[in-house]
Order: structure tokens, then sequence, then C-alpha cells
């Protein structure tokens, strides 16, 4: 997926980074004019595995990778992320699974929008997905389709402690004995749209 380079300057644990989920934006944004059946197809990542067994066995180029190693604390690192490598592959949930998940009511407990689409369709499309009493934060470089969201979501009662701010972001130049913040650069770093999701049948904060 895309946002794997972006999640990895955030130097996350392996337990934050395997509860990560990814699901195809067709599952959820799919129309009349383009239904959910043509992002449906065979899911690449269940055939892939379904393909390994446990333990899985070395093919011969690895097993003499290993033989012609230095030490045996090499050997083993080389194991042990091997077998973690693996064993990540045979846990993690593929996007056709997270979708159907969705689908049968699991929800999030948090959302973080950041897109180029317009702010207040995408976000009206994911909370349903959101639990009731659950925060969201919406970024956006301007402040109109915010403040448009902001509207929409008091107009329909969907959320309550709406607030939008400004965003500050500096750059520095670091460099030895000339580190100081950049001198010509915009002082906007976009625009942050929060709240708390109501219950959407009663308006209610449960």
């Amino acid at each position: 997926p895309p946002f794997i380079d972006t999640i990895a300057r955030f130097n996350l644990s392996f337990v934050e980074h395997s509860s990560m989920k990814w699901v195809h934006a067709g599952h959820i944004f799919h129309d009349d004019a383009h239904p959910e059946e043509e992002v449906e197809g065979e899911d690449i990542d269940m055939i892939e595995r379904n393909k390994l067994h446990w333990p899985c066995p070395m093919q011969s180029h690895t097993e003499e990778y290993i033989v012609n190693m230095d030490t045996e604390k090499k050997r083993v690192e080389f194991l042990q992320k091997r077998c973690g490598r693996f064993a990540r592959k045979l846990t993690r949930s593929t996007p056709d699974e997270n979708a159907a998940s969705l689908k049968n009511g699991k929800k999030c407990d948090s959302l973080i929008l950041a897109s180029s689409y317009d702010p207040k369709v995408t976000l009206l499309k994911l909370l349903p997905y959101l639990e009731t009493s659950c925060p969201f934060v919406v970024f956006c470089e301007n402040m109109e389709p915010l403040f448009e969201c902001f509207q929409e979501l008091q107009n329909q009662k969907l959320a309550i402690n709406l607030r939008l701010s400004d965003t500050w972001l500096r750059e520095y130049q670091v460099l030895p004995n000339r580190t100081h913040p950049n001198m010509t650069m915009s002082q906007n770093g976009g625009f942050i749209l929060t709240g708390v999701k109501l219950c959407p049948g009663h308006g209610v904060n449960e």
C-alpha cells in the first residue's frame, strides 16, 4: 500500500504496526456508476498466504547461505528474522478480510483523515465505520472545505466538541554552526477539524 513509506517514519513498535489494517477504497466509496463488484476479484494476499505452510521449508540457496555464515550468532539472528517474517505473513489479515469485518459491523475507535479529496464527502462516508463517542481528526490545506464539513456535522448532529484550528510548521536548516529556522517559508501548515462522533440514531454521546 502507498502509506507504508509514511508509516515507517513513525518508528512504531511491532504491536502498533501489526494493529493497522488497510482496505481498498472501492469497498467504501463505490456508487451505482462504479459498483463494489468492480473492485472485487481474486484476493492475491489470501492466495499467497494459503501457499505457505508452517514450518516454512527453506530453499536450497537459503540453506547454502546459512551454512556459509561465519558464526552461530549470525545464523540464529537470520533464522529469527525469517521466522518472524513468515509468522507475520501467516497471521496478517488481507484487505478483503478487513472489508468483510467492516461490513459485519466491526468499527474503529478513531479516525484520522488527510486526503486530497473533498473532506466533507469523505468524512461522511467514513463516519459510519467509527464507533460512537470516539474522536476523529480531519486535515486540509485550506480552511473553507473544513468549514463546510463543520457546518454539515452540526446540521446533522453527527458530532460534538467540534474545533477548527490552524497548524504551523517551521522547517529548520541543520548544518554545522549554521542551524536556524528557514527564513523564507509559508506560515500556514494547514487546518485541522476535530470532534467526537455522536450516536447517529439519537444524536447523543453514549
